[in-house]
């Protein structure tokens, strides 16, 4: 990697040199310290040659590239060919890729009139595991996308892809270093609720998700935020059934090899019933561990409006031990679907003077007004409730104003 970054300066130093054969042969020189870890003259001679050219070793080194960049194969095999071989100082080396793993390629300079060879690779490996392969598949699932959108977007920046064997492997590896990395940032998280409440109670939002809308979804997961940090603290998700084996298991005729395969199989499914009751049993599991895994006790429940996630844990750590606060935003949110969902079953309901898009969004909003401005007060709650609605029906002809607030409090 060094030898890279130190090749990108020198070579731009170098391009505006007249005498540009001893320039390059110097340059040649000064990469091939870095690539064998020796020079072929000594360092204080090759130091004085390149202040004499104009370089800086320290400036070289100091301000050197970082990262990955795109390039085009034929540029970079063009460049080098502009070098001179540091055996023979002929200008003959030639770019050969010798193998390639994905977005990994494996190249060899080779000079054309002696035996010079040097290989490298092009990105940077871990355990044997090129960094540029496990960054692009760790991205692509970053965005939601899988290997038949991995492999179009190779193709169309004209880039060598993964198999889809060899990008499975990269998915197996990420999963379990992934999955340690969030129960460490989830159990961190739990820590930080612990020690600014200074108690083991705290309030949390949990809702569920699946992965795909509707009540049909095999998989889902259970998300829990602490609402004092905004830190997810615990994440469940449920397996109902597994596709792929169910496919292959149908196919099969019921002979020793079928039975081989299912006795062979570990099951991941940890989830039995319907995908409606996902959100609410993973509720239960996530609350009753909560004193084993996260040593907190989530006391405060707050939800979307989905009763059935409250009462499968209300009485988790005693009766009545959770109590349950609703977001106003989705309460006020749901007084417009249900008003347009009742306009839209309802013939003569909608048109002018009637029940309008305007008019929803008027009364949605003066509802939500009316519940924020009297938290805690449940009897003028439901009397500005009330308020707000004659508010939004008065009009010029027939004015409904009698029990809107007086006042700075007033609409």
């Amino acid at each position: 990697m060094r030898r890279e970054k130190v090749c990108d300066e020198t070579l731009l130093e170098c391009d505006g040199q007249q005498n540009k054969g001893k320039d390059i042969h110097v340059v040649f020189l000064f990469l091939t310290q870095f690539v064998n870890g020796t020079s072929t003259i000594s360092e204080s001679k090759l130091s004085e040659n390149l202040k004499s050219y104009g370089f800086n070793q320290q400036e070289s080194v100091s301000n050197s590239l970082v990262g990955n960049r795109i390039i085009d194969i034929e540029t970079l095999s063009n460049v080098f060919s502009e070098l001179s071989c540091p055996k023979c100082y002929n200008n003959d080396i030639c770019l050969f890729e010798d193998s390639k793993y994905g977005l990994c390629s494996h190249f060899t300079l080779k000079c054309g009139k002696c035996d010079f060879l040097k290989g490298f690779s092009s990105t940077q490996k871990t355990l044997n595991v090129p960094e540029v392969n496990a960054r692009f598949v760790y991205g692509m699932r970053q965005i939601g996308k899988g290997f038949s959108s991995a492999y179009k977007f190779c193709a169309t920046m004209n880039l060598p892809a993964l198999s889809k064997s060899g990008y499975k492997k990269h998915e197996h590896r990420l999963l379990k270093v992934v999955t340690d990395v969030a129960e460490d940032s989830m159990c961190n998280a739990a820590k930080e609720v612990a020690e600014t409440l200074n108690r083991d109670e705290c309030g949390v939002s949990v809702d569920g998700t699946w992965q795909r809308r509707g009540h049909t979804s095999l998989n889902g997961c259970v998300a829990v935020l602490s609402i004092d940090t905004g830190k997810s603290i615990r994440l469940g998700s449920y397996v109902f059934v597994l596709p792929h084996l169910q496919k292959t298991t149908k196919k099969m005729p019921k002979n020793a090899e079928y039975v081989t395969l299912k006795a062979d199989h570990i099951c991941q499914c940890n989830y039995e019933g319907s995908s409606a009751k996902m959100e609410s049993v993973g509720a239960h599991r996530i609350f009753s561990r909560s004193v084993k895994s996260r040593q907190l006790k989530y006391t405060t429940y707050y939800g979307d409006g989905d009763s059935k996630g409250f009462l499968s844990v209300q009485n988790i750590y005693g009766i009545n031990s959770v109590c349950k606060l609703e977001c106003i935003g989705h309460i006020q949110k749901r007084v417009g679907s249900r008003l347009r969902k009742l306009k839209s079953k309802t013939k003569g309901l909608s048109g002018k003077g009637k029940l309008t898009d305007a008019f929803i969004d008027k009364l949605q909003n003066y509802y939500g007004i009316a519940i924020r401005s009297n938290v805690g007060n449940l009897k003028n709650m439901q009397q500005s409730v009330i308020s707000a609605l004659f508010h939004c029906a008065s009009n010029k002809n027939k004015s409904m104003h009698g029990q809107c607030p007086i006042g700075k409090e007033s609409w």
